[in-house]
């Protein structure tokens, strides 16, 4: 009988934001927009909610356009048992504040003392197997004459953000990378002058602005990207008026950008916090579902060594790196994997089979599932088969068009046997 069993079935289908189909004989290419996904009798008719509850056999077909074959999958009633669907959710990455956290904590200063970030690599052993887990330091040499006020503890965090992003230039291009910034609880106040925006640049020190000179900003302020005390901070060395460039003490960290106006603030010299700290964040992986298929967080911990035992010591605040719910690289390992259940039989290869993809780059989605059960009789035997019809909703879990018109088909067809998903999904 085993012989004849296999679990974890899969259909995928990608759901994107179309008007629905409410009528017609569904063929390649017959509804006019790719994409276009809609429940229907063994005849490939299209069926309503209301024509839905004649049918206790149903199929999910996807038009994948006219040069390529229908998405198909039958459904029987009695087999379903499952129903559920939830919102998706976003991404997000570690963070790690060491000393200010935007809300409290400091730099605890010693003078001729020697500062130690250590962060260690958790690796996702199934991503990584047994590799150990693998080390990144800063340091920082306190000089003489520093005091437990904001000049010190600037000498520490500044010297400290350094020294981890030179540590981490040789990681630009492999898989664990963090970036360093520094937080100081001074206020920020309203970049005066007005430029329109701002072009930040990956790793380079010189910020471009559009439009009128700032003035408030000049050397020695730190100019802060976001509006919050918990937004990291870059001290600035010099502003050019004739090109329209600022220049900072250290490179940018994140993501190459434009921000509008009022996404960067400045604090100037005489608004400079008494507290500082660090910020940490990890980089966002590479993906690429055709070469490789392990969509992974970067997960560390921070340890302090050397930092002062005193009364209130420097201290690390965590917040955990989130997989997120139905994000695109989930949808996409989903959807290659379950083409091996549409009789693309080869999944891992050298070079890589690239398969077909509907799922898109950056799209949220939104998850719905049908659980299914059977025992299917032959020859030798009645093997049980279990999988799963997955339907990724693109766009707001609040379903409109498409996404919508499936739901309350579905729910009609189940009506009696599950309870109805809501339109808004939580």
């Amino acid at each position: 009988m085993a012989l004849d069993s296999k679990n974890n079935i899969k259909s995928v289908f990608i759901v994107p934001e179309l008007a629905e189909v409410t009528s017609g004989t569904i063929t390649p290419g017959s509804t006019g927009a790719t994409g276009s996904v809609v429940v229907a009798n063994m005849s490939n008719e299209v069926l309503t909610a209301v024509t839905v509850t004649d049918y206790s056999k149903i199929k999910i077909i996807k038009d994948r356009g006219a040069n390529l074959p229908l998405q198909q999958v039958i459904l029987n009633l009695n087999d379903i048992v499952a129903y559920t669907g939830v919102a998706g959710e976003a991404a997000t990455e570690q963070v790690d504040y060491i000393g200010y956290n935007g809300t409290s904590g400091s730099i605890r200063v010693t003078a001729n003392n020697f500062y130690t970030v250590k962060l260690e690599h958790v690796p996702n052993s199934f991503a990584y197997g047994k590799r150990p887990a693998n080390y990144k330091y800063g340091t920082y040499q306190s000089p003489l004459g520093l005091a437990q006020d904001s000049v010190g503890q600037g000498n520490i965090a500044t010297g400290l953000v350094k020294s981890l992003i030179q540590n981490f230039v040789p990681n630009r291009s492999i898989d664990w990378r963090v970036k360093a910034e520094l937080t100081n609880s001074g206020s920020s106040i309203a970049i005066t002058g007005a430029p329109t925006s701002y072009k930040f640049t990956r790793w380079s020190k010189v910020v471009t602005y559009i439009g009128t000179d700032p003035v408030n900003l000049v050397a020695n302020t730190y100019l802060r990207v976001g509006t919050t005390a918990a937004d990291p901070i870059y001290k600035v060395v010099s502003v050019n008026t004739t090109t329209n460039t600022i220049t900072l003490d250290t490179p940018y960290q994140g993501e190459t950008a434009t921000i509008l106006a009022a996404g960067a603030t400045v604090i100037i010299v005489a608004s400079i916090g008494l507290d500082w700290g660090i910020k940490i964040t990890g980089i966002k992986q590479k993906y690429d579902v055709n070469r490789w298929r392990q969509y992974d967080k970067v997960r560390f911990n921070t340890f302090l060594e050397g930092f002062p035992n005193d009364a209130t010591p420097t201290t690390v605040t965590t917040t955990a790196a989130f997989d997120g719910v139905a994000v695109y690289e989930q949808v996409a390992n989903d959807e290659y994997i379950s083409w091996g259940d549409e009789g693309q039989i080869f999944v891992d290869q050298t070079p890589p089979l690239f398969r077909e993809q509907d799922a898109e780059i950056g799209t949220q989605y939104n998850p719905v599932v049908l659980g299914w059960l059977n025992n299917l009789p032959s020859l030798i035997g009645a093997g049980e088969n279990k999988g799963q019809a997955i339907f990724y909703i693109a766009g707001s879990p609040i379903l409109t068009d498409q996404g919508l018109t499936l739901v309350e088909v579905l729910n009609a067809w189940l009506t009696g046997k599950f309870t109805a998903l809501p339109t808004t999904l939580v």
